[in-house]
């Protein structure tokens, strides 16, 4: 009797590819990051901590901005601009390249946001160093840099529909408080209608262009997301170039510096800040940035030569303070009687 064979099973290499597909926005976000992923709906997780931290050291890079442009001669605001944003988008880009990202097909809604990012980026500096020369570094912090976190939280919460906690509410208020301790006290405090209006329109695009990063990171990460924000910013400013790159290697101090800045203040802090807009939310890493302020003003003083008074040093203690509170954790929540009786 002869025992029946088992029909022999098909070669893999015959059998049929199966078709890429696209990763999920976890997996992305994951790919282009060091950290663990993270509930994204209510900012907390394992790596919420981190995020935050990362935040913060780039708004503490950003605050280095003032002291290494107070070195440069007036007058070439839009030059040192332009040349900020294109060294930083190269360097953006190549960041980006490590994620091998490009499978991932781009949708028309991250395709606009893009392009909002891109003008809010840009956008930002020409309105904000005009309302300094129209209404003062005073005045023209409070609002742009201090209304950024309130205007992100309304869009969140009545454009985006999502919820806003009274966590961040008190913390924000907190800190914006002590923005204005910063700025105000000591400083030249004017009123100019355009220059208070550019002022609120810096706040604006302070806090659209941490939306359009949350809304391209999803699927394409972080580092994707600023490097095609920062590539179409770079593009609008590419009129001033042909005078901001001799004017740069006239002097190699000063090309250094601007090296600097376009290298770590606008693509190493970006992209923690777009880590965070990423983990955190936009509204939550917007008031983290309020370290911004608070540490050119510490640099400044220790740096630049120039006195602090106590008030605003308890400025800087309220920021501190309110960073503190938004990234406390959360306390453990009870069970509830009726949870109680099914765990037994």
């Amino acid at each position: 009797m002869r025992s029946r064979r088992t029909p022999p099973l098909p070669r893999t290499s015959r059998s049929p590819a199966l078709p890429l597909q696209p990763r999920s926005s976890e997996a992305v976000a994951a790919s282009s990051s060091h950290f663990p992923s993270t509930d994204r709906r209510s900012g907390k997780g394992p790596s919420a901590g981190r995020a935050g931290a990362a935040t913060a050291a780039g708004a503490i890079i950003w605050g280095t901005l003032g002291p290494v442009t107070a070195q440069f001669p007036p007058g070439h605001t839009v030059e040192l601009a332009a040349l900020r944003l294109l060294i930083g988008a190269a360097a953006l880009y190549l960041h980006g390249l490590r994620g091998s990202l490009g499978h991932v097909r781009w949708q028309r809604r991250e395709l606009a946001a893009v392009a909002l990012g891109s003008v809010a980026v840009s956008g930002f500096s020409v309105c904000y160093f005009y309302a300094v020369e129209l209404s003062g570094v005073a005045t023209s912090t409070v609002i742009a840099i201090g209304g950024a976190p309130i205007l992100a939280g309304g869009a969140a919460r009545f454009v985006n529909k999502r919820s806003v906690t009274r966590t961040w509410a008190v913390a924000t208020a907190v800190a914006v408080t002590g923005i204005a301790l910063v700025s105000l006290p000591g400083g030249t405090i004017a009123f100019s209608l355009p220059g208070t209006a550019l002022a609120i329109l810096a706040a604006a695009l302070y806090a659209a262009q941490a939306d359009t990063i949350q809304v391209v990171a999803r699927r394409h990460g972080p580092a994707t997301a600023v490097a095609a924000i920062f590539a179409g910013s770079a593009l609008t400013l590419t009129p001033w170039l042909p005078r901001a790159v001799p004017w740069a290697a006239a002097d190699t101090g000063r090309l250094v510096s601007v090296l600097y800045l376009g290298v770590f203040t606008t693509a190493v802090a970006y992209a923690l800040f777009a880590h965070g807009v990423d983990r955190l939310g936009a509204p939550t890493a917007v008031t983290i940035s309020l370290l911004e302020p608070a540490t050119a003003a510490v640099l400044a003083a220790a740096w630049l030569q120039q006195s602090l008074s106590i008030l605003r040093w308890a400025g800087i203690v309220l920021v501190l303070g309110g960073l503190a509170l938004m990234m406390r954790p959360p306390r453990p929540r009870q069970p509830t009687d009726s949870q109680q009786k099914a765990a037994r």
